[in-house]
Formats: structure tokens, C-alpha cells, sequence
């Protein structure tokens, strides 16, 4: 795609050399979980009164051990870039486990008669919420607010990555009713770049996926660019037929014509056809004067 995110180093999620991502909830043996957006645990009443701090902790890493993935998702993002390279596009994803279907729609307000398909195996989703949200074994948490919402509060908490990594997160903000991150900011670096910006997240049935992106980067020339990506149209068939994953035919392309015996060939592009010979009209024979009387 040619994302700004993907200048920087292994994209905005990805980690460090050296380092590996937090480890997922333990599954009975020979059991592993698809790739794709996280389940919600119900929701949960919200108190008058905000909870303390470490009563939102126990309840968000709780959420966290029981974030479940959908067999099988699709949706569609745009994204638009500045600085960069100045561009939009539209995108239908399809996924299942570790494989993806990316259908590019739209390059820059022209939608294409065909999309332009893309196959992507063994590919993890950077933006899920269990890949993203920070843990106690990897940063330091402290609280900052409570600030009310409309469906409850927004608990806040400032976090500081317990060793130096590429990518950061610096804070979040834990839904009241989910205990699961709204809203997560961050910092990364990499390649003589540098970026900050923002993930926001929120229900889709019964999951919860990323709902947008953005960030801002100074590049290594001092330039900045910014990026924005928005994702729409979720859905979470029980599962995708195997073709979606297969590479489309390339289509064929028209050949020559091969000419006929007793005819012309086609004229070449360009060029007028000769004109067609007419027939001669039939002789006339002059009528025979009759004979003189």
C-alpha cells in the first residue's frame, strides 16, 4: 500500500528486532486463534461513580484474556496522505486466519472498473486490539482521569514502555462498559523518521475493531506528511469460500486475427482499409434496326 506507516520501522505496530509481541491467552492444545478483530466480553453496568484505578486494571486485563477473533471479516478502508506521496485510496479487505484479500476500489477520486487485487498470505492484523494494547509486563501504568462520557467514562492512564522499543504506546483511553481501549496514542520511530498519532476503536457486533487511525511524521529530510485511515462496512461471515484467497486469472489478452484464404487482412491501426472494387455494369447490346419494307 505504501503507507507513511510503513516507512517507519516494521510499520506502526510491529516491534523492535529482538523483541517479540505480548503473548495471547493460552488455548487448549492443538488449538489456535484466527487472525482478525477481537470478540467482546459483555458488557458490563457502569457505577455512578467512577471506578478506582486498580479496579479498572484488574477489569481491563481481564477483557483483555478474553478477547475471542471471528472465523472469518471483511470491510473496507480509505486512506488519505499528505507529504508523503499525496494520495487516496479505497480498499475491501477479506481475511481469514493469516491469509487476505486486498481489493484496491478507488486511486484518487476514479473508482476502477476492475479492482486491483492483491493476495497476502501469512500476514497478522497490526491493528487488533490484543496486538496493540499495552500490558503490565511490558509498560507502566499511571492514572491521570476519569472523564465522564456519554455511555459512562473514559478511564485514562499514561504508559511508559519498561524497555526502549520502535513503536510506543503513550496512552490510553479504557471504555467504561468494554474495558477495552477506545482510544490508544502512540509514538514510533524509524529509517531518520518520526510519528506520533492516534488509533481509535469500538464495537462492531460482537467484536472490537479498529474504526480509524491517523498520524503525523517528520521525515528524515524534515519534511512532514500525515495519514489517515478509516475503516467502515464490517462484517463477520462464518467463514470465506477458499477462492477468495487464490490469485485471479490475469485476463487474456485479445491476439491476432488470423486471415481467411480468398480474403484481405485487417488493415493495420491507422491505417484507411483499400476500397472495395466495384462490379462492371453488364454490357448493352444496341438494339438491330427492323428491316426496311
Amino acid at each position: 500500500m505504501g503507507t507513511l506507516a510503513a516507512l517507519l520501522v516494521a510499520a506502526w505496530f510491529a516491534l523492535a528486532p529482538g523483541h517479540s509481541p505480548p503473548a495471547a491467552p493460552a488455548l487448549a492444545p492443538g488449538h489456535s486463534p484466527p487472525a482478525g478483530p477481537a470478540r467482546v466480553p459483555a458488557a458490563r453496568e457502569t457505577s455512578a461513580t467512577p471506578l478506582g484505578a486498580a479496579a479498572v486494571m484488574t477489569r481491563y486485563l481481564a477483557a483483555l484474556a478474553a478477547l475471542r477473533r471471528p472465523p472469518a471479516v471483511s470491510f473496507e478502508f480509505a486512506l488519505s496522505q499528505l507529504g508523503l506521496h499525496d494520495m487516496e485510496q479505497t480498499h475491501r479487505v477479506y481475511r481469514s486466519g493469516r491469509s487476505e484479500r486486498d481489493e484496491t476500489l478507488a486511486i484518487d477520486g476514479y473508482t476502477l472498473k476492475a479492482p486491483s487485487v492483491r493476495i497476502i498470505n501469512g500476514r497478522s492484523p497490526h491493528y487488533d486490539i490484543a496486538t496493540v494494547a499495552p500490558r503490565p509486563d511490558t509498560y507502566r501504568f499511571t492514572p491521570v482521569a476519569a472523564r465522564k462520557t456519554p455511555g459512562g467514562y473514559a478511564y485514562v492512564f499514561r504508559t511508559a514502555l519498561r524497555r526502549p522499543r520502535a513503536f510506543g504506546v503513550r496512552e490510553i483511553e479504557v471504555d467504561s462498559r468494554s474495558f477495552l481501549p477506545a482510544v490508544v496514542r502512540f509514538a514510533t520511530t524509524g529509517n531518520g523518521a518520526r510519528g506520533a498519532g492516534e488509533l481509535r476503536y469500538g464495537r462492531a457486533e460482537l467484536y472490537w475493531v479498529v474504526r480509524e487511525a491517523a498520524i503525523t511524521a517528520r521525515l528524515r529530510d524534515g519534511k512532514r506528511a500525515r495519514e489517515r485511515i478509516v475503516w467502515t462496512r464490517y462484517r463477520f461471515p462464518p467463514s470465506l469460500p477458499a477462492q477468495t484467497f487464490r490469485a485471479p486469472r490475469p485476463r487474456p489478452r485479445p491476439s491476432a486475427v488470423a486471415p481467411v484464404p480468398g480474403l484481405a487482412p485487417p488493415p493495420a491501426p491507422g491505417v484507411a482499409p483499400p476500397p472495395v472494387p466495384r462490379p462492371a455494369p453488364p454490357a448493352v447490346t444496341p438494339a438491330r434496326k427492323p428491316p426496311a419494307v
